[in-house]
């Protein structure tokens, strides 16, 4: 049986999932300067002030959903159950995970990237893709330290996470909405001729 502490932070969190879906909705739709907090609070059921409650801003909503599409955690724990026997297969692996969470995160990366290019000075950090990054260097930095590639692994992180993003801005010029395996596993090939020890 819950507890009332137990239902209420249910709550809490089931109200606070509302209300990101709902701003991801509009914001994907209409931007972020064309949608007002009054008409996510209206499409996710609660009143204004139960937004700002939430979030405290439009600002601090719109950070609250790019951290939620950076899936951190979900990548945390694909590269703890890697089985490292087989380092191209480790980041086919990753490659396939990466590429399919992207693809379904693409219109609010197009949101992120279209605050980031307005440049306002009031834009919030985005916390995710960096901390993936650094995730991805302490793997690379691993494997630099067994011997089995070389080079910078901060730089073999940025730029094996900027070939998948290409990969993926490059199927909307390409009509594709389902990544192709065996250009993913090119892709894979191609990176790996680079770090090779």
């Amino acid at each position: 049986m819950l507890t009332t502490g137990q239902r209420s932070h249910a709550g809490v969190e089931e109200t606070r999932g509302k209300i990101l879906a709902a701003a991801r909705d509009l914001f994907e739709r209409n931007g972020t300067r064309g949608t007002t907090t009054r008409e996510v609070a209206e499409r996710a059921g609660v009143n204004e002030a139960t937004l700002f409650r939430h979030f405290g801003s439009k600002r601090a909503l719109l950070d609250a959903m790019r951290e939620q599409a950076c899936g951190v955690e979900h990548l945390r724990s694909i590269l703890a159950t890697l089985p490292g026997r087989d380092f191209a297969a480790d980041l086919r692996t990753l490659a396939y995970y990466t590429v399919e969470h992207m693809l379904a995160k693409r219109a609010m990366m197009c949101v992120s990237l279209a605050e980031d290019a307005a440049g306002t000075d009031d834009a919030p950090e985005w916390r995710g893709p960096s901390q993936i990054h650094t995730d991805l260097a302490a793997y690379f930095t691993a494997k630099v330290e067994a011997g089995e590639i070389r080079g910078d692994p901060t730089f073999a992180a940025r730029y094996f996470m900027g070939i998948l993003f290409s990969y993926v801005v490059g199927q909307k010029l390409w009509n594709s909405a389902v990544p192709d395996r065996a250009v993913l596993d090119a892709i894979v090939d191609v990176f790996i001729n680079g770090v090779s020890a």
